[in-house]
């Protein structure tokens, strides 16, 4: 019996009453004598479990708040269970004897975010994501420190030991194991959809719905929001990225549908880097993942009108970001052949994969018969492979439209000859409203909004573009601990 990803993942978090979940309502509360909506208050009120809002709730509850944790699904569904895992920091124990500094981490950041990162930000990161590091660490979490990897990984990289089962679920299945060890509530089925604001427009609760009907939960010293981004949201992506942005295919989970913005724009939140988000190749339909194979030095990549459709040497995330802007539906096809198994067996790996996802990749002796069986124009696959192999043969590869600029390009020659299923997808938007160093968010004025946090990728400012890998996952849990310490003390050292 195949068993699909996203059952498989919820699979490995275990259910929601083996964790201790509860259902908000379910909780005997105090009536508000006017509304007669329930209400329960707290020092701190987070909403979003996943890793962010994992972290957040455990540093609160570890320096003495009283704290909840919201969640709008029956289990945490967010994009945490979809990551590898994969760590990035500098300055915890592992890292004594790299040569990794601060300032060096901070710098690259800033290289790969295009300069568009805040520095401050970016900075605060740098300095708790090594402590962070132990810290998980000393919760059971199995990390790995890898070293001398090239630029901009270098010693800065650690990765999930696993049995399998996805990095990030084993992250989540620690973090929730630690909030129930330390008794925090974790509200599930309890969907926020407004802050609430006194006269001062400070934010001193949020409005949530349950199966039961509404309840509201205030907050004493803040809300912090971990909801994730806008990427499950097609009108969101529409409007801030672009009517073709609707096209891509999601990687990450289908519960990020935009709190962070709907709730914090009626506050005026500045939100910035609306336009970014974290792209890579996709089959829809499975979740399999082609990168084995389309980042490697072999094939060539068309629409099923049977054209190359885009440069196959650019990077993962720019590829991905263009194929649904030259294609009409964002389906395209990588197509190769028995050759490509000369990297490190990449073809034979990739397939094994497929075949354990139940995902399609297509196989034949000839273009013409490879061409019937994927469902891609005939004529043109074969005039196209033709003229691929014909420029890579005369050395004028780069002079192709549009152009293969791989330093060593492979032609498509030595059957059996493979078409291969990949979407661009998205699986993480990098846009949100702004935060400071301290994880509050900032108004338009960049005034911080008093009561109100954001972390994870429901903050906004600290990527563009791209990031060191792992960087994402490792600031989500920061800034939720940030979060946590500057509301309860009013800084975050």
């Amino acid at each position: 019996m195949q068993v699909g990803r996203r059952n498989f993942i919820a699979a490995s978090v275990g259910t929601a009453a083996g964790l201790g979940l509860t259902a908000a309502a379910s909780a005997k509360t105090p009536k508000n004598a006017k509304s007669k909506i329930p209400v329960e208050t707290y020092d701190i009120v987070v909403v979003g479990a996943g890793a962010a809002g994992a972290g957040c709730a455990l540093e609160a509850k570890n320096i003495g708040a009283s704290v909840v944790l919201l969640e709008k699904y029956m289990r945490p569904d967010g994009n945490t269970l979809y990551a590898s895992g994969r760590l990035c920091g500098v300055g915890s124990r592992y890292q004594k004897d790299t040569g990794e500094t601060l300032e060096d981490f901070v710098k690259d950041e800033i290289y790969e975010t295009k300069g568009i990162g805040d520095p401050e930000c970016l900075r605060a990161f740098a300095e708790l994501s090594g402590p962070t590091i132990d810290w998980l660490i000393d919760m059971g979490v199995p990390l790995t420190l890898k070293t001398g990897l090239p630029f901009p990984h270098k010693s800065r990289a650690f990765f999930m030991t696993t049995d399998g089962t996805t990095g990030g679920s084993i992250l989540m299945r620690k973090l929730l194991a630690e909030l129930k060890k330390k008794g925090v509530p974790l509200h599930v089925n309890t969907k926020a959809y407004e802050l609430i604001t006194n006269d001062r427009l400070e934010v001193i609760g949020v409005k949530t719905m349950t199966p039961e009907g509404p309840k509201h939960y205030m907050a004493r010293k803040g809300v912090v929001l971990t909801t994730g981004g806008f990427g499950a949201n097609e009108e969101m992506r529409g409007i801030y990225m672009g009517p073709w942005a609707t096209q891509l295919k999601l990687r990450g989970s289908t519960r990020n549908t935009g709190e962070n913005i709907l709730m914090t724009r009626p506050l005026g939140a500045k939100l910035v880097n609306m336009t970014e988000f974290y792209a890579g190749p996709i089959v829809p339909e499975t979740h399999a993942n082609p990168a084995r194979v389309s980042n490697s030095a072999y094939g060539m990549i068309v629409g099923r009108d049977g054209k190359r459709c885009v440069d196959e040497s650019l990077g993962q995330a720019m590829r991905s970001k263009l194929l649904p802007q030259v294609t009409p539906d964002n389906r395209t096809f990588i197509i190769c052949d028995a050759k490509t198994d000369d990297e490190d067996n990449i073809l034979t790996k990739l397939i094994d994969r497929f075949n354990r996802l139940n995902s399609p990749i297509y196989k034949a002796d000839t273009i013409e018969a490879l061409a019937g069986a994927a469902g891609i124009d005939k004529g043109n696959l074969v005039a196209s492979v033709k003229q691929f192999n014909k420029a890579i043969a005369d050395g004028k590869a780069r002079e192709l439209v549009p152009p293969h600029n791989r330093k060593t390009p492979h032609p498509v020659a030595t059957p059996p000859y493979y078409a291969i299923p990949m979407s661009g997808g998205i699986a993480a938007t990098f846009g949100g409203p702004k935060v400071n160093a301290n994880a509050q968010v900032v108004d338009l004025d960049d005034k911080p909004i008093k009561g109100l946090y954001a972390a994870g990728n429901a903050a906004g400012g600290l990527w563009y573009a791209e990031d060191i890998a792992g960087s994402q996952l490792s600031s989500a849990i920061v800034f939720g601990r940030l979060a946590a310490r500057h509301a309860m003390t009013g800084n975050t050292k």
